[in-house]
Protein backbone atom coordinates (compact mmCIF):
# COMPACT_ATOMS: atom_id res chain seq x y z
CA UNK A 1 0.00 0.00 0.00
CA UNK A 2 1.79 3.33 -0.75
CA UNK A 3 1.05 7.35 0.93
CA UNK A 4 -1.68 7.51 -2.26
CA UNK A 5 -3.62 4.46 -1.37
CA UNK A 6 -3.72 5.50 2.52
CA UNK A 7 -4.48 9.45 2.11
CA UNK A 8 -7.41 8.21 0.13
CA UNK A 9 -8.27 4.78 1.56
CA UNK A 10 -8.28 6.05 5.53
CA UNK A 11 -10.65 9.05 6.35
CA UNK A 12 -10.56 8.54 9.57
CA UNK A 13 -9.02 7.47 12.39
CA UNK A 14 -11.82 4.84 13.00
CA UNK A 15 -10.49 3.46 9.23
CA UNK A 16 -6.91 2.73 10.70
CA UNK A 17 -7.97 1.10 13.85
CA UNK A 18 -10.78 -1.29 11.53
CA UNK A 19 -8.15 -2.10 9.24
CA UNK A 20 -5.74 -3.38 11.99
CA UNK A 21 -8.78 -4.94 13.43
CA UNK A 22 -9.01 -6.88 10.11
CA UNK A 23 -5.33 -8.02 10.20
CA UNK A 24 -5.30 -9.09 14.43
CA UNK A 25 -8.24 -10.84 14.50
CA UNK A 26 -9.78 -12.39 11.07
CA UNK A 27 -12.13 -14.24 12.68
CA UNK A 28 -13.46 -11.72 14.72
CA UNK A 29 -12.65 -9.60 17.73
CA UNK A 30 -12.07 -11.31 20.88
CA UNK A 31 -11.05 -9.82 24.65
CA UNK A 32 -7.57 -9.26 25.48
CA UNK A 33 -8.49 -10.41 28.69
CA UNK A 34 -10.85 -12.62 28.91
CA UNK A 35 -10.99 -13.86 24.86
CA UNK A 36 -14.09 -13.73 24.91
CA UNK A 37 -16.08 -12.19 21.33
CA UNK A 38 -18.69 -10.39 22.97
CA UNK A 39 -17.26 -6.83 22.47
CA UNK A 40 -18.71 -3.54 21.45
CA UNK A 41 -17.15 -0.45 19.73
CA UNK A 42 -17.35 2.48 22.41
CA UNK A 43 -18.69 5.75 19.81
CA UNK A 44 -16.77 8.61 22.11
CA UNK A 45 -13.59 6.84 21.83
CA UNK A 46 -11.27 4.40 19.93
CA UNK A 47 -11.58 1.67 22.10
CA UNK A 48 -14.00 -1.36 22.79
CA UNK A 49 -15.23 -3.13 25.40
CA UNK A 50 -15.94 -6.65 26.49
CA UNK A 51 -19.47 -7.04 27.22
CA UNK A 52 -18.59 -10.30 29.65
CA UNK A 53 -15.69 -9.16 31.77
CA UNK A 54 -15.90 -5.11 31.35
CA UNK A 55 -12.32 -5.19 30.22
CA UNK A 56 -11.69 -1.88 28.07
CA UNK A 57 -9.27 -2.32 25.24
CA UNK A 58 -7.95 -0.88 21.94
CA UNK A 59 -6.90 -2.57 18.82
CA UNK A 60 -3.00 -1.41 19.40
CA UNK A 61 -2.86 -3.06 23.11
CA UNK A 62 -0.27 -5.49 22.91
CA UNK A 63 1.05 -4.43 19.76
CA UNK A 64 4.20 -2.90 18.42
CA UNK A 65 2.08 0.39 18.53
CA UNK A 66 0.96 0.08 22.21
CA UNK A 67 1.35 2.83 24.24
CA UNK A 68 3.09 5.45 21.95
CA UNK A 69 0.62 8.21 21.92
CA UNK A 70 1.01 8.20 17.81
CA UNK A 71 -2.29 7.80 15.89
CA UNK A 72 -2.02 4.76 13.96
CA UNK A 73 -2.12 7.70 10.64
CA UNK A 74 1.35 8.53 11.39
CA UNK A 75 2.64 4.29 12.24
CA UNK A 76 0.65 3.55 7.98
CA UNK A 77 2.70 6.60 6.81
CA UNK A 78 5.52 5.86 8.23
CA UNK A 79 5.08 1.99 7.21
CA UNK A 80 4.42 2.67 3.94
CA UNK A 81 7.10 4.83 3.33
CA UNK A 82 10.07 2.60 4.94
CA UNK A 83 9.09 -0.75 3.41
CA UNK A 84 9.28 1.18 -0.26
CA UNK A 85 12.40 2.89 0.43
CA UNK A 86 14.96 0.07 -1.04
CA UNK A 87 18.10 1.66 0.28
CA UNK A 88 16.38 2.75 3.28
CA UNK A 89 15.54 6.46 4.84
CA UNK A 90 17.33 8.50 7.73
CA UNK A 91 15.15 9.25 10.82
CA UNK A 92 15.62 12.93 9.77
CA UNK A 93 13.56 12.61 6.67
CA UNK A 94 11.20 10.36 7.96
CA UNK A 95 10.39 12.67 10.34
CA UNK A 96 10.47 15.65 7.53
CA UNK A 97 8.04 13.26 5.37
CA UNK A 98 5.22 11.97 8.32
CA UNK A 99 5.42 15.40 10.60
CA UNK A 100 7.10 14.39 13.92
CA UNK A 101 10.49 15.05 15.47
CA UNK A 102 13.44 13.29 14.53
CA UNK A 103 13.55 11.05 18.12
CA UNK A 104 9.86 10.14 17.56
CA UNK A 105 10.70 8.47 14.16
CA UNK A 106 13.99 6.68 15.05
CA UNK A 107 11.70 5.53 17.53
CA UNK A 108 8.92 4.54 15.16
CA UNK A 109 11.78 2.97 13.00
CA UNK A 110 13.68 1.04 15.87
CA UNK A 111 10.06 -0.40 16.60
CA UNK A 112 9.50 -1.24 13.13
CA UNK A 113 13.01 -3.02 12.86
CA UNK A 114 12.04 -5.16 15.66
CA UNK A 115 9.04 -6.98 13.56
CA UNK A 116 11.38 -7.66 10.58
CA UNK A 117 12.99 -9.98 12.03
CA UNK A 118 13.67 -13.00 9.92
CA UNK A 119 13.88 -16.61 11.80
CA UNK A 120 13.77 -18.41 7.83
CA UNK A 121 16.12 -21.78 7.17
CA UNK A 122 17.51 -21.96 3.62
CA UNK A 123 18.63 -24.25 1.16
CA UNK A 124 19.47 -25.58 -1.98
CA UNK A 125 22.23 -23.76 -3.76
CA UNK A 126 23.89 -21.18 -0.82
CA UNK A 127 26.42 -18.51 -1.26
CA UNK A 128 27.82 -17.60 1.76
CA UNK A 129 30.15 -14.88 2.62
CA UNK A 130 31.29 -11.94 5.39
CA UNK A 131 31.29 -8.54 5.15
CA UNK A 132 32.65 -5.67 7.13
CA UNK A 133 30.51 -2.38 8.45
CA UNK A 134 32.79 0.32 9.89
CA UNK A 135 34.43 3.41 9.48
CA UNK A 136 37.90 3.69 8.28
CA UNK A 137 41.29 4.22 10.53
CA UNK A 138 42.05 7.37 9.19
CA UNK A 139 38.60 8.73 9.94
CA UNK A 140 39.04 7.95 13.51
CA UNK A 141 40.48 9.73 16.60
CA UNK A 142 43.91 8.62 17.87
CA UNK A 143 41.98 7.07 21.39
CA UNK A 144 39.24 5.31 18.96
CA UNK A 145 41.97 4.08 16.88
CA UNK A 146 43.37 2.62 20.11
CA UNK A 147 40.19 0.94 21.15
CA UNK A 148 39.21 -0.14 17.73
CA UNK A 149 42.05 -1.42 16.16
CA UNK A 150 45.04 -1.32 18.50
CA UNK A 151 47.09 -3.40 16.03
CA UNK A 152 46.25 -0.71 13.38
CA UNK A 153 45.99 -3.07 10.38
CA UNK A 154 43.31 -5.73 9.68
CA UNK A 155 39.59 -5.46 10.27
CA UNK A 156 39.03 -5.51 13.59
CA UNK A 157 37.99 -2.00 14.00
CA UNK A 158 34.91 -2.94 11.99
CA UNK A 159 32.04 -5.11 12.82
CA UNK A 160 31.69 -8.13 10.71
CA UNK A 161 28.23 -9.27 8.81
CA UNK A 162 27.56 -12.95 7.97
CA UNK A 163 25.69 -13.13 4.71
CA UNK A 164 23.74 -16.33 3.33
CA UNK A 165 21.81 -16.32 0.21
CA UNK A 166 19.95 -18.62 -2.02
CA UNK A 167 20.14 -18.65 -5.79
CA UNK A 168 16.88 -16.91 -6.94
CA UNK A 169 15.81 -17.01 -3.21
CA UNK A 170 15.80 -15.44 0.18
CA UNK A 171 18.73 -14.07 1.93
CA UNK A 172 19.57 -13.79 5.77
CA UNK A 173 21.98 -11.33 7.40
CA UNK A 174 23.85 -11.84 10.66
CA UNK A 175 25.88 -9.54 13.05
CA UNK A 176 28.34 -11.38 15.06
CA UNK A 177 30.79 -10.19 17.01
CA UNK A 178 33.82 -12.14 15.29
CA UNK A 179 34.64 -14.13 12.43
CA UNK A 180 35.85 -16.56 13.11
CA UNK A 181 35.03 -20.95 13.26
CA UNK A 182 33.62 -21.22 16.41
CA UNK A 183 30.74 -18.69 15.80
CA UNK A 184 30.47 -18.75 11.72
CA UNK A 185 30.07 -22.56 11.76
CA UNK A 186 26.81 -23.31 14.49
CA UNK A 187 24.83 -20.12 12.62
CA UNK A 188 25.76 -22.22 9.44
CA UNK A 189 24.58 -25.61 10.75
CA UNK A 190 21.72 -23.49 12.26
CA UNK A 191 20.57 -21.76 9.41
CA UNK A 192 21.50 -23.53 6.33
CA UNK A 193 19.80 -27.25 5.43
CA UNK A 194 21.88 -30.48 5.09
CA UNK A 195 21.38 -30.89 1.57
CA UNK A 196 22.52 -27.85 0.41
CA UNK A 197 25.44 -27.01 -1.73
CA UNK A 198 27.48 -23.70 -0.29
CA UNK A 199 29.49 -21.54 -1.98
CA UNK A 200 32.31 -19.72 -0.12
CA UNK A 201 35.41 -18.31 -0.66
CA UNK A 202 38.73 -19.48 0.78
CA UNK A 203 38.51 -17.55 3.93
CA UNK A 204 39.58 -20.22 7.08
CA UNK A 205 36.53 -20.94 9.32
CA UNK A 206 34.74 -22.01 5.58
CA UNK A 207 36.97 -24.91 5.02
CA UNK A 208 35.73 -28.23 5.01
CA UNK A 209 32.19 -27.72 5.28
CA UNK A 210 31.70 -30.56 2.72
CA UNK A 211 31.70 -32.78 5.90
CA UNK A 212 28.72 -31.07 6.89
CA UNK A 213 26.41 -30.24 3.82
CA UNK A 214 26.00 -32.25 0.82
CA UNK A 215 28.34 -30.07 -1.54
CA UNK A 216 30.75 -27.50 -1.13
CA UNK A 217 32.08 -24.98 -3.81
CA UNK A 218 35.45 -23.04 -2.66
CA UNK A 219 36.52 -19.75 -4.82
CA UNK A 220 39.84 -18.61 -4.02
CA UNK A 221 40.14 -15.47 -4.48
CA UNK A 222 43.75 -15.20 -3.65
CA UNK A 223 44.28 -17.05 -7.52
CA UNK A 224 42.29 -14.54 -9.23
CA UNK A 225 39.17 -16.99 -9.21
CA UNK A 226 35.62 -15.43 -9.92
CA UNK A 227 33.90 -18.83 -10.48
CA UNK A 228 33.55 -22.78 -10.78
CA UNK A 229 31.79 -23.95 -13.38
CA UNK A 230 28.06 -22.11 -12.96
CA UNK A 231 29.01 -21.67 -8.81
CA UNK A 232 30.32 -17.70 -8.05
CA UNK A 233 29.16 -15.58 -5.19
CA UNK A 234 28.36 -12.49 -7.50
CA UNK A 235 24.52 -12.87 -5.65
CA UNK A 236 25.84 -12.25 -1.95
CA UNK A 237 28.60 -9.68 -3.41
CA UNK A 238 25.75 -7.92 -5.39
CA UNK A 239 23.67 -7.54 -2.21
CA UNK A 240 26.39 -6.40 0.40
CA UNK A 241 26.46 -3.64 -1.78
CA UNK A 242 23.56 -2.62 -0.88
CA UNK A 243 24.06 -2.35 2.55
CA UNK A 244 27.13 -0.35 1.68
CA UNK A 245 24.94 1.71 -0.63
CA UNK A 246 22.42 2.45 2.13
CA UNK A 247 25.12 2.67 5.10
CA UNK A 248 26.64 5.64 3.27
CA UNK A 249 23.76 7.07 1.63
CA UNK A 250 21.15 7.71 4.00
CA UNK A 251 22.24 6.27 7.68
CA UNK A 252 25.77 7.51 7.44
CA UNK A 253 26.75 6.77 10.84
CA UNK A 254 25.12 3.59 12.80
CA UNK A 255 26.13 2.87 16.42
CA UNK A 256 27.15 -0.85 17.09
CA UNK A 257 24.82 -1.90 19.18
CA UNK A 258 21.52 -1.26 16.66
CA UNK A 259 23.51 -2.77 13.09
CA UNK A 260 21.69 -5.48 13.70
CA UNK A 261 18.25 -3.92 13.66
CA UNK A 262 19.26 -2.23 10.22
CA UNK A 263 20.40 -5.13 8.57
CA UNK A 264 16.58 -6.87 9.77
CA UNK A 265 15.32 -4.54 8.04
CA UNK A 266 17.29 -4.58 4.68
CA UNK A 267 16.87 -8.33 5.27
CA UNK A 268 13.20 -7.79 5.67
CA UNK A 269 12.81 -5.71 2.42
CA UNK A 270 14.59 -8.03 -0.12
CA UNK A 271 13.28 -11.36 0.98
CA UNK A 272 9.49 -9.25 0.19
CA UNK A 273 10.12 -7.20 -2.53
CA UNK A 274 7.57 -8.75 -5.22
CA UNK A 275 4.99 -9.37 -1.79
CA UNK A 276 2.57 -6.64 -0.15
CA UNK A 277 5.52 -6.09 2.26
CA UNK A 278 2.83 -3.12 3.87
CA UNK A 279 0.54 -5.48 4.68
CA UNK A 280 2.88 -8.20 6.23
CA UNK A 281 4.61 -5.24 8.40
CA UNK A 282 0.99 -4.95 9.81
CA UNK A 283 0.40 -8.35 10.36
CA UNK A 284 3.80 -8.62 12.08
CA UNK A 285 3.20 -5.50 13.82
CA UNK A 286 0.32 -7.11 15.72
CA UNK A 287 1.23 -10.56 16.58
CA UNK A 288 4.62 -9.97 17.81
CA UNK A 289 3.61 -7.92 20.72
CA UNK A 290 4.64 -4.27 22.41
CA UNK A 291 8.08 -3.76 22.53
CA UNK A 292 10.59 -1.16 23.67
Amino acid sequence: MNLHEILTGFQTEWDYHNYLIARRWPDGICCTNCNSGTIYKRTTELRMKCGTCNHSFSSTCGTVFHNTKLPLSKWFLAISVIVHAKKGISSLQLARTIGVNKNTAWYMQMRLRNAMKEDITLSGIVEVDETYVGGALGNMTRDKKQKRNPFKSGMTHKIPVLGMIERGGQVLLQVIPKANKEIIRPILRKKIKPKSTLITDGFGPYRTLDKEFDKHISINHEQKQKAIGGYNLSSIEGFFSTIKRALIGQYHQIHPNNLASYMDEINFKFNHANQDSFSLLISRCVTIGAVL
